[in-house]
């Protein structure tokens, strides 16, 4: 039977994306480069768990197709954690390449850096370019100043190449480490570790009345850590966690009672993704769903494992469920690699340089803003449709060019890139061997 494609995935991947954009259109910008004490727009930035568990739902995909050759083979732990790594660095290095080096470039014109102190910033930001950020290393530029919150203009995403890219650090770093206990013990992590640290992180930011972001930090006995590090942990963890739920309930058969019941229920966590991303949290609709930061995480936690389950009406809704959302699916993660340096061309094409917002206060917000609003309106829905523009193309070059090319070891002589080439076909060529054999013999 052929497997059914979810193509509600692939919408919720593209909306996701745009709603970041709308929300680094519409609230960074205004209030951390152009210096408004009032943003533009305000939700509760706490819809990130289905972002996050795609991720880890996937990735957790991935380790169970290659789990039972990876053990026949031999391979040990720490060679699968780094051939995740790999793959992972191939697949997404690119265009994370293109972004922070289009994030730089944009930054030091915005500024109005000099030409010969771009190098010198470009070298503060090694651990950016390494993908390393999410540990906090690379936290702040010596460049613009030198600590974290140095100044008041110098804030994280005005700081770093590309403030975004937070997201896809935290795949090459905690998706390793998570890849590598589930190599190493996969029953322990998912049976204990997982769960334990999830409720543990949960509830300390809970009790601490403190929402988790990326780019705070923890004080622990004077040891920092970044909080977008745990974060991401806890949100691929939770991917992890939901592939074995769906995995194990997929093909059975549910009642007509249950699918009302599940469609229910969807039909309220859509609503509640819906209004927690798209309608501000100090309009009287917005002030209606006034829910705390860490039950939006559950509810949207059990809208994505619904979402993945496939069952209710509501995420099979035909305008959710459209085989049209297969490619904004896919270019939906470069789109929201590329979209932040863009957003800075898109601002200077539109004379927005150099305007000042500081004189907005919220007394004054309602007779002053709307002069500007239209302009931040404009910034956000061209950058939508010129990044969306950028990402399908860049997409096609990646897959059909880039991918290709990296894949043939170009950073090795013709010879040794065709010893690694048959090296690589004969190890799969013996774990399709030694797979044959162990399914034969179970059967």
């Amino acid at each position: 039977m052929k497997k059914e494609m979810n193509y509600t995935i692939e919408f919720y991947r593209f909306m996701l994306a745009i709603n970041f954009c709308f929300v680094h259109s519409m609230m960074v910008f205004p209030m951390f480069v152009f210096g408004s004490n009032v943003p533009f727009f305000y939700a509760g930035l706490d819809v990130i768990v289905p972002f996050m568990a795609f991720s880890g739902y996937f990735m957790m995909q991935g380790f169970a197709r290659k789990e039972q050759t990876a053990k026949l083979m031999g391979k040990s732990a720490s060679r699968q954690a780094w051939e995740y790594l790999k793959s992972r660095l191939i697949g997404l290095g690119p265009t994370y390449l293109v972004a922070s080096l289009l994030g730089w470039l944009m930054i030091n014109i915005w500024n109005g850096n000099r030409i010969i102190d771009w190098p010198i910033h470009l070298l503060n930001s090694v651990w950016e370019l390494f993908g390393l950020q999410i540990t906090g290393a690379g936290f702040g530029n010596p460049s613009v100043g030198e600590a974290w919150f140095p100044e008041p203009g110098a804030w994280p995403p005005v700081q770093m190449l590309g403030s975004p890219l937070w997201f896809i650090s935290g795949i090459f770093v905690a998706g390793t480490m998570i890849y590598f206990l589930l190599a190493y013990k996969k029953d322990l992590f998912l049976g204990f570790i997982a769960p334990v640290f999830i409720l543990f992180f949960y509830a300390s930011h809970y009790m601490g009345h403190e929402q988790p972001m990326w780019y705070q930090v923890t004080d622990i006995g004077g040891i920092h850590i970044a909080q977008g590090w745990p974060e991401m942990f806890v949100g691929l963890s939770l991917g992890c966690l939901l592939y074995v739920a769906v995995d194990h309930l997929k093909n059975k058969k549910w009642s007509g009672g249950m699918i009302v019941f599940l469609t229910i229920v969807q039909i309220v966590m859509t609503i509640v993704v819906w209004v927690r991303s798209w309608v501000p949290i100090f309009i009287p609709f917005g002030e209606y769903f006034n829910l705390g930061w860490a039950n939006v995480h559950l509810l949207t936690l059990i809208f994505t494992f619904l979402v993945l389950l496939n069952v209710d009406k509501c995420t099979r809704f035909k305008l959710f469920s459209s085989k049209i959302w297969a490619t904004p699916g896919r270019m939906a993660v470069y789109f929201y690699m590329l979209h932040w340096p863009i957003l800075y061309i898109v601002a200077l094409c539109l004379g927005m340089h150099g305007l000042d917002l500081s004189y907005i206060t919220m007394d004054n917000m309602m007779e002053t803003m709307m002069g500007v609003y239209p302009k931040f309106i404009a910034l956000f829905l061209i950058t939508t449709v010129v990044s969306a523009i950028v990402a399908y193309f860049f997409m096609k070059l990646d897959k059909d060019h880039i991918q290709p090319w990296l894949k043939g070891h170009p950073w090795f002589t013709k010879e040794q890139a065709a010893i690694e080439d048959a090296a690589a076909k004969a190890e799969a060529e013996e774990g399709k061997r030694l797979l044959a054999e162990a399914n034969g013999s179970k059967s």
